[in-house]
């Protein structure tokens, strides 16, 4: 494949700057939706378009298992060993589609706050990218989160790329 994921102790900033020119980090985040594909092609696009890099942040949650310490553990592995075969799939189809190498975090955590944390420790993430879905169902939590009482936690524009939006190379 020619792609390695970055692992969570990689520090993204120093990563993005030998991959790309000074268009900073687009941000996207990994779910297995069809925004979260559209989100990455057009994250993909913008950074090549600006001389930037995409990284991809992957939320684990947390396992409130404290007294069951051995199922804890387990538990935990196998989410990151299930995030990790995600990301390694992630990697191909964004080389597939224009050859970007992206960068990936893994953060424990609910996704709301894992962005906030990966926003402000990263003064290079200049974008977080988001699919909305236009169904009825509404535009995702994320969405919904970020464009009422989540707004206030973001220091960077968060561009939101509508389902009916198509993406070329």
């Amino acid at each position: 494949m020619g792609t390695t994921p970055s692992h969570k102790d990689a520090d993204p900033a120093e990563e993005a700057n030998m991959l790309s020119g000074d268009g900073g980090i687009y941000l996207v985040v990994a779910d297995e939706t069809a925004e979260f594909e559209l989100a990455m092609k057009y994250a993909a696009h913008m950074a090549a378009q600006n001389k930037g890099h995409v990284a991809v942040l992957y939320a684990l949650p947390d396992q409130d298992f404290q007294h069951w310490g051995n199922i804890q553990e387990r538990m935990r592995r196998e989410q990151r060993e299930k995030a990790e075969r995600f990301l390694w799939d992630v990697a191909g189809k964004l080389n597939a589609f224009n050859d970007t190498k992206p960068s990936f975090l893994l953060e424990e955590g609910s996704i709301q706050d894992a962005l906030v944390r990966i926003i402000d420790r990263d003064l290079n993430i200049r974008v977080l990218v988001l699919g909305a879905g236009t169904e009825s169902s509404g535009p995702g939590p994320l969405v919904s989160y970020f464009t009422t009482k989540g707004l206030t936690r973001l220091r960077i524009p968060m561009l939101l790329v509508p389902d009916h939006v198509r993406v070329q190379k």
